[in-house]
């Protein structure tokens, strides 16, 4: 194999428009362009709302391809509000993020809510504090464990966006106890979270858990990890433990089925097998979406 493709692949992360953010393409645009690649599935999200509707709504359209939504629990839905929660997966919701620009933790690194580096959106909306899984006590509010609940009622994925370490660490222990199968370490070499390492990652691991490593975290605008970095990572721990995505969408950065056929080209380059890359792009992430 010289030239990688995504037949067959899974790319469970991905940012399109609608969205309060400039994004490189709308949802058909992202969905025909993954179908026309051959994909298997795709799973879009948005910081805003839930895009659940937004995914059927276009299965119709594109028979040849799985397209699936989920919820991010910022403000916008009311933050951890299992009320939104539950709805959102009650209506076929594939994974529950966790707050991403709303989040304490985003607040902490990027210094205000709806920012990044290189893009932002307007946040004259914005009212109440930043979100956080943890009350006043240091324990986990009653409202992310009744989502945790949740979450394995309908067995769904656990996204850990943009929490800190000191937060994903007892959420995906108490993950474990109330009987949620599937945990997504959001981009663990993106800037949030914040002072990743692999020590974390195997303990993750260790927890059943898997390392959601995106091609958004090693492009040229961000490059917040090398290529090289998130391949040792993945040796670290074990290809088993991981899934590679696009988390594209950004105007800087290719169309999702094609960021996805970069970072497993570049992989590829790198030694990394035919087999390996199989698991990262397809099997892995099919078993998440429970479409094996």
């Amino acid at each position: 194999m010289n030239l990688v493709d995504v037949k067959g692949a899974v790319d469970l992360h991905i940012h399109s428009y609608p969205c309060i953010f400039p994004r490189l393409a709308d949802d058909r645009e992202v969905v025909k362009a993954s179908a026309e690649a051959g994909m298997k599935a795709v799973l879009l999200k948005c910081h805003h709302e839930s895009s659940v509707s937004r995914a059927y709504l276009l299965q119709s359209e594109f028979p040849d391809i799985r397209v699936f939504g989920g919820i991010v629990l910022n403000q916008f839905v009311g933050g951890i509000n299992p009320a939104a929660a539950e709805v959102a997966l009650r209506l076929g919701a594939k994974e529950v993020w966790m707050p991403t620009i709303d989040s304490r933790h985003h607040v902490d690194v990027h210094g205000a809510r709806g920012a990044y580096d290189v893009q932002s959106s307007d946040a004259s909306f914005v009212w109440g504090d930043p979100i956080s899984v943890l009350g006043d006590d240091g324990r986990l509010t009653e409202e992310a464990t009744v989502v945790l609940e949740l979450i394995a009622k309908y067995d769904a994925i656990l996204g850990t966006a943009h929490l800190s370490l000191q937060e994903i660490t007892p959420l995906v222990q108490e993950a474990k106890r109330r009987g949620v199968k599937k945990i997504l370490i959001t981009h663990p070499y993106f800037r949030v979270p914040a002072g990743m390492n692999l020590d974390f990652l195997r303990e993750m691991a260790r927890l059943g858990a898997i390392a959601e490593f995106g091609f958004c975290t090693i492009s040229p605008m961000w490059a917040y990890a090398s290529l090289d970095q998130t391949k040792e990572a993945m040796e670290a721990i074990g290809y088993d433990n991981c899934v590679i995505m696009s988390d594209a969408g950004q105007t800087h950065n290719p169309i999702a089925p094609e960021a996805v056929r970069l970072y497993a080209q570049c992989l590829y380059e790198k030694g990394v097998s035919e087999s390996h890359l199989e698991r990262l792009m397809a099997r892995t992430p099919s078993a998440m979406l429970g479409i094996d």
